[in-house]
């Protein structure tokens, strides 16, 4: 507030010394005017008395004009006057113009200082506004994130209690493997099912309907295994697979590389003897053969170099081949 109160006061002090300078200039005007016949009176009379004067000898017109030029003279000093005020009055317009212009200037280089500074702000809400957004959006990711953990994690536990009751064939069967383990055992029967079908079929890639039916035939020739087998696919250990493998890649407001490290994480819990049992199951199961191609699930035993079923892999488990069957 005090340099503010300073700027004005020395703006007053150049204002009244403006008007000053104006009043200054036309009393000058005036003065000039005023005293200029006595100066030439002055000049007359010294110049005169040096020229012998009776040696000019007057005319008609010129005794005209020293009668009555006196009066033109008086009236015509007039003019002098008024032009002398105008051309002032001109000149101190000219300079309010330019000093008005100059404020204007000033006025114009302070509202563009002000939009750019608004600007500066503006661009700084902007970018905080946006930060604040993005962080936001971060927060309800992560908070979205670890709800979907929360969830998938008490139903991954459960698993263990499938595959326990899957396991084990009731009473009630009468056709039950030595060792009473049914993943064993169905374990045991793909090795020996892909492994006869790999080896008849060298080389021969046929169509994955073709593969199926060839090998759902050897499932139902092998008495021993015929009712472990059904058992497994019938279990809730195979639905709860299915079921958690949907689970995952439908859940909302998660990214794609969330869902694969999701995945990566469930599928981690299984034993390579689970994988080969559920492979042989997806033979008579279309949905979860879908999800085991479409997740690649199986590449763990595919990549095993003591078992090489490229006839049964590259055919009924390979998308290309599904996606065309």
């Amino acid at each position: 507030m005090a340099n503010k109160s300073e700027k004005e006061e020395n703006q007053e002090n150049r204002d009244l010394i403006e008007l000053i300078g104006v009043i200054a200039a036309l009393i000058i005007i005036f003065l000039v005017w005023y005293y200029f016949p006595d100066f030439l009176q002055w000049i007359n009379i010294r110049f005169t008395n040096q020229i012998n004067m009776s040696s000019i000898k007057s005319e008609g017109l010129e005794k005209i004009g020293d009668k009555f030029g006196s009066f033109g003279d008086s009236y015509g000093s007039l003019n002098t006057l008024f032009s002398g005020w105008a051309f002032a009055l001109l000149l101190i317009s000219l300079f309010m113009q330019r000093k008005e212009l100059v404020e204007q200037r000033k006025e114009l280089i302070a509202q563009r200082d002000e939009i750019s500074k608004a600007n500066e702000i503006a661009e700084s809400q902007r970018k905080i506004t946006e930060q604040q957004a993005d962080l936001l959006e971060q927060q309800i990711n992560e908070a979205i994130l670890q709800n979907f953990y929360n969830i998938i994690y008490p139903l991954m536990s459960r698993k263990q209690e499938y595959y326990k009751e899957a396991d084990t064939l009731p009473m009630n069967y009468s056709m039950r493997p030595l060792d009473n383990s049914i993943f064993y055992h169905v374990y045991s029967n793909t090795y020996n099912i892909y492994n006869a079908y790999s080896h008849n079929n060298r080389g021969v890639y046929k169509h994955s309907d073709e593969v199926i039916k060839d090998i759902n035939k050897q499932i139902q020739s092998n008495n021993l295994l015929v009712a472990p087998y059904f058992y497994l696919c019938s279990s809730q250990y195979i639905e709860h697979f299915i079921y958690m493998v949907n689970f995952i890649n439908n859940f909302k407001g998660i990214t794609t590389e969330d869902k694969s490290i999701a995945l990566s994480v469930f599928i981690s819990d299984y034993s390579n003897k689970e994988l080969y049992s559920i492979s042989l199951v997806a033979f008579n199961n279309e949905d979860l053969r879908k999800i085991l191609v479409k997740n690649k699930l199986l590449n763990r035993i595919k990549a095993l170099a003591s078992f090489n079923y490229e006839e049964v892999y590259e055919t009924v488990f390979s998308e290309e081949y599904y996606i065309g069957s």
